[in-house]
């Protein structure tokens, strides 16, 4: 088992002392540690624990009761500090009391203890206050900026790779849609979306219908692929090399059928008119009614 040595002799010399208030805590903290003897063996992260002071204020206050006599040092042990309480030894030195043994607050002047007076009044330039025990080192933590980046807009990017100038509306859409899916706009996002407009424009597709089209179904990107070929102009021919669907084929297949049997009534109409409304050929009827 361990002993645990405090001496209570110590400790009742030292409350006595009149000194300031840190080395006095710091006297106490020492005390209670220490053997009948005085020694004690304390670091420097139990006495601030214990007293509740920084540790430069106790080094501070170490350094000022062994100026007085109160503690005396031995620092011959590399790997720790032996010290030996001596109040016996303390000089009071140039303490000095008022007549009014009520006051409550204490001044330095000039190193000379004062305690004041209850109806003294204490002026702004006579405060002497003790550096701050409990000061923390400066954060190395980057604090973010509390002003919001602007928002990105059309006139922000550069869309020279794009097959046309779109629509700066239709643009600030997009964006708005990339945002709601957290997708941030980069270089490499343009040059992608360029490819993509490109093959959109072989398949008869303009900047801003694709455009249109992703802000419509909320796509943050485009492909090409998923856009269906659209007839050139008002004409009835595909664009060239743009695949036909069965569908699409089945319709152009009747459409000529038809063009056809109307082309074929319209000749027929045209003989009749010629020969007579009694004298139409019967094989071109019967073709036609075959037909």
């Amino acid at each position: 088992m361990v002993a645990l040595y405090v001496s209570t002799a110590l400790m009742a010399l030292c409350w006595p002392l009149q000194m300031p208030p840190t080395p006095k805590a710091v006297l106490i903290s020492l005390a209670d540690n220490a053997n009948d003897h005085g020694y004690c063996w304390p670091s420097l992260t139990k006495i601030c624990e214990r007293t509740c002071f920084g540790r430069t204020a106790v080094i501070e206050a170490v350094k000022w009761l062994e100026a007085h006599g109160a503690v005396r040092g031995d620092r011959s042990d590399r790997y720790r500090t032996t010290y030996v309480v001596t109040p016996a030894n303390y000089a009071a030195g140039e303490l000095v009391r008022e007549a009014n043994q009520s006051g409550r607050r204490t001044s330095s002047d000039d190193g000379v203890l004062v305690r004041l007076a209850d109806d003294e009044v204490r002026q702004p330039d006579d405060e002497v206050r003790e550096a701050d025990t409990n000061r923390q080192e400066p954060s190395v933590t980057v604090k973010r900026s509390n002003r919001k980046a602007a928002p990105m807009t059309a006139a922000s990017l550069d869309l020279s790779s794009w097959p046309e100038a779109p629509n700066p509306d239709l643009v600030n859409g997009w964006l708005k849609v990339r945002k709601a899916k957290r997708a941030d706009v980069s270089e490499i996002v343009i040059s992608a979306m360029a490819k993509q407009l490109r093959l959109a424009a072989a398949m008869g597709w303009s900047v801003d219908e694709c455009l249109t089209e992703c802000v419509l179904r909320n796509w943050q990107a485009l492909k090409a692929e998923w856009l269906e070929p659209k007839r050139a102009g008002h004409g009835d021919q595909p664009p060239p090399n743009a695949p036909q669907s069965r569908t699409n084929r089945a319709a152009q297949n009747m459409q000529e059928t038809a063009d056809a049997l109307i082309q074929r009534a319209t000749a027929l109409a045209h003989q009749g008119n010629q020969h007579g409304p009694d004298e139409a050929p019967h094989a071109e009827l019967g073709w036609a009614a075959g037909a």
